[in-house]
């Protein structure tokens, strides 16, 4: 779905800078407010910090993107299919990692005979290039 199609459906005007925000995060994968703001004011000049804040803040409550909250600023990412998120510790980089969760969920939630209400998960790990 195109990011116009996107923001209309979730009854949120398609500004540009809201479109250069999505932008941004599709071409990042993830990305912190500051290299969003950095990224953004590149196209708008004049676009302040708050604003910025307010749009990432107004599509997250819209389920248009997530906020990350794993590393040691919050990340931001368009929302998508569930996934593993996988954070180094060391250089502070977050990678996708496709894996079905459906079973581990299932397992969980019967052996603890509970409901799980927000199935975001995350390993901290060290990365190739930190290894070396």
């Amino acid at each position: 779905m195109s990011h116009i199609k996107l923001l209309k459906t979730s009854d949120l005007k398609a500004t540009p800078q809201r479109l250069c925000v999505l932008d941004t995060l599709e071409n990042c994968g993830h990305a912190t407010l500051e290299q969003i703001e950095k990224i953004t004011k590149e196209k708008f000049p004049t676009l302040s910090l708050s604003t910025i804040y307010r749009n990432l803040n107004e599509m997250v409550e819209k389920d248009i993107i997530s906020e990350v909250k794993i590393a040691k600023k919050p990340h931001y990412e368009i929302k998508k299919e569930k996934h593993i998120h996988l954070y180094c510790k060391s250089c502070d980089t977050i990678w996708d990692f496709q894996s079905d969760t459906n079973a581990f969920i299932d397992k969980i939630e019967n052996e603890a005979n509970c409901k799980i209400l927000n199935d975001v998960i995350h390993f901290e790990i060290l990365c190739t290039n930190c290894l070396k």
